[in-house]
């Protein structure tokens, strides 16, 4: 892995000699906003933990706040894309084209929080570090067979076939590997639920694992955690047309990877173990 190099420019227009722009930060983390403003400033706030060799990339899909997300994208590293509508991980994509990251991407929901510590990155890390055939960590949940009527869900440490993003942590090089988010499974603006679970299937497709990540430290995240718009858990959930878009992307995913399922499990070490 690269080590990261904080710039000194010779001849800054500025007058100032000291840039403090990193080249080559470690990791980017992207988030996408659309509706949950001062629970991303507030993680925004938290990431500082993690240090100068992290980059913030917000993708501002609802077009609006900008001022707002601006005052406290205070560091050299920080930016800011504006668009309208696009969809979640369309602006996660939008991030990773512009990333500097030299090892890992990081995707985030703006509705979820972030703890205040670096504990959670120190041990993602570390798994990445102790495997260089890891690919891709989920913090949420994951499980095997996504779609099919023998299917799992599980919150426990394990190797997944599918991770849910909340959030999800991917080597750079594997992302682009596997061609990132997967373009069928939203139209602009609709759900993008299944797109997930289908990057963390195809990290398997290219030799590396997925791995679902639950220990004391990732627990510290806060899922759904204040939304802008006064939605929680129970009316998402019940919102008619993210079901219908989720029960197509299920179909979707479905298809595609039907006939590859028995592979991927092959593959999985303790797959035998959660089905049962």
């Amino acid at each position: 892995m690269k080590e990261s190099t904080l710039a000194q420019n010779k001849y800054p227009l500025s007058g100032k000699i000291e840039y403090n722009y990193n080249y080559n930060p470690r990791t980017s983390i992207i988030i996408n906003y659309f509706t949950s403003l001062e629970t991303m400033i507030k993680s925004i706030n938290n990431f500082r933990y993690l240090g100068a060799d992290v980059e913030l990339i917000i993708n501002n899909d609802k077009a609006k706040d900008s001022d707002k997300i601006m005052s406290i994208l205070s560091h050299r590293n920080d930016r800011l894309i504006t668009c309208n509508d696009l969809g979640e991980k369309r602006g996660y994509h939008n991030g990773a084209c512009i990333s500097n990251a030299s090892d890992f991407l990081i995707f985030t929901q703006d509705d979820d929080l972030a703890p205040d510590n670096n504990e959670w990155y120190n041990e993602c890390l570390a798994e990445f570090e102790k495997d260089d055939k890891l690919g891709m960590i989920g913090l949420l949940k994951g499980g095997i067979n996504y779609c099919s009527e023998n299917s799992s869900t599980i919150y426990k440490t394990a190797y997944c076939s599918w991770l849910a993003t909340g959030p999800l942590m991917i080597r750079r090089d594997v992302y682009n590997m596997i061609g990132g988010w997967s373009e069928e499974y939203s139209q602009i603006g609709e759900s993008d639920g299944v797109a997930d679970a289908d990057m963390a299937t195809k990290v398997w497709l290219k030799g590396y694992k997925s791995l679902l990540l639950k220990t004391p430290a990732v627990n510290q995240w806060k899922r759904r955690f204040e939304r802008g718009d006064g939605w929680g858990k129970k009316e998402i959930g019940e919102c008619v047309n993210r079901k219908e878009r989720i029960k197509l992307n299920r179909n979707i995913y479905r298809k595609k990877f039907k006939d590859l399922q028995a592979d991927i499990n092959s593959r999985i070490t303790g797959a035998e173990d959660i089905l049962q």
